[in-house]
């Protein structure tokens, strides 16, 4: 029998209890996130599913899977700070649609299982900060935080099920946000980061902009500069236990020497590309389930090459790695390609101040913390 196509099809059958409810579920999970949306108004029993946590767990893990086997999508932010965004293939770039379109200035700050976390631009800190679920277009507007001159992280904690949102302060305090409670928590205890050695506090989260998420931690490089070594550290926070580690690198001396991190595949990975040298570590477990680094790619750079990626450094920005054509990063308005060396231009009709996150699609905001249509976003 082939899978009903459309609500009163799936009725049909559901009513006759040709199908069991869990088949049902099943069906419903496999389905795009806006169909669902629709479908919540067809009878009471499929708006119980559809709102029910695990079956937004399970449609989301669909969704990874899909993603991962599929032809990949990126949500592409386009502009100065971000007036634009669209999705777009993952390998060639190519427009697929526009979700967002306005001469407000906005600013992804974060990005997690299908959440971006957001907020207007302002002079040296972000405002009205709002988590915005592209693929069903809602965004949901967080209370001020009670912090002053604080730097964010975003993330899931897989035990609790539950996101959050953390703050942190120059003076080494945080304040954590989590979208069950819907409310600021201010943690009285000061970070540990005595082992550093970090002269500047500031740049202890300077790079925040980049971090990358992974199985209930965000993750982000933090150079110690006043390591004569060159030595760095990968910086991270565990949004179950709420709490910040530091793991110092073993490679890569030469302070000369970039380090963007970058999800590659599963593993988390690191890129260093100097003048003349590049290569990429990933991060993966032994047997022994213990992590160790893997050099996982080592070949020659070109001067070309160094600076599109010192340029992207300076800023801050994020790069993104696709695997097509032998592997290539996304940087700025630029690629290179790190088999041949070479760069080149993205196409015209992309901005030329360019931040990609994979598309993931998620019900999360779609029901229960009165999150608005995206025509009221920003």
């Amino acid at each position: 029998m082939k899978n009903p196509t459309s609500p009163s099809q799936l009725s049909c059958i559901s009513k006759a209890k040709y199908l069991p409810p869990e088949i049902c579920t099943h069906i419903l999970s496999t389905l795009p996130a806006k169909t669902l949306l629709k479908f919540r108004c067809v009878c009471k029993s499929w708006c119980s599913i559809i709102d029910d946590p695990d079956f937004v767990h399970l449609h989301f893990q669909l969704s990874q899977i899909n993603y991962r086997n599929n032809d990949k999508l990126v949500l592409a932010l386009e502009g100065i700070v971000g007036y634009r965004l669209t999705v777009r293939d993952a390998e060639t770039l190519r427009n697929i649609g526009c979700i967002f379109s306005k001469s407000d200035w906005f600013d992804i700050i974060g990005s997690c299982n299908g959440l971006l976390f957001v907020g207007r631009h302002g002079f040296s800190f972000h405002r009205e900060l709002r988590l915005w679920n592209p693929s069903i277009r809602k965004s949901f507007l967080l209370p001020a935080c009670p912090l002053d001159n604080w730097r964010y992280l975003f993330g899931f904690a897989p035990d609790s099920q539950d996101y959050k949102v953390v703050a942190f302060t120059l003076q080494m305090y945080f304040a954590v946000y989590t979208l069950r409670n819907q409310q600021w928590i201010v943690i009285d205890n000061l970070l540990n980061v005595t082992n550093l050695n970090i002269n500047n506090l500031f740049g202890l989260f300077s790079s925040l902009s980049t971090s990358v998420f992974l199985r209930g931690a965000t993750y982000w490089v933090v150079q110690n500069y006043r390591d004569s070594s060159g030595f760095i550290h990968l910086g991270s926070f565990g949004f179950d236990e709420e709490k910040l580690t530091f793991l110092k690198l073993p490679f890569s001396r030469d302070k000369r020497t970039l380090r963007f991190l970058f999800l590659l595949g599963e593993s988390l990975a690191i890129f260093s590309i100097s003048e003349t040298t590049s290569s990429i570590w990933a991060l993966q477990q032994d047997d022994n389930q213990k992590e160790q680094w893997i050099l996982w790619f080592s070949g020659k750079s070109s001067l070309a090459g160094y600076e599109v990626f010192s340029l992207c450094y300076k800023k801050c920005r994020k790069v993104f790695y696709c695997e097509g054509d032998g592997g290539y990063f996304v940087c700025g308005n630029k690629t290179y390609n790190i088999a041949s060396c070479q760069v080149q231009e993205l196409r015209e009709d992309i901005c030329s101040h360019l931040k990609l996150e994979p598309y993931l699609e998620s019900l999360v905001l779609s029901k229960g913390y009165g999150a608005r249509d995206l025509r009221n976003f920003p």
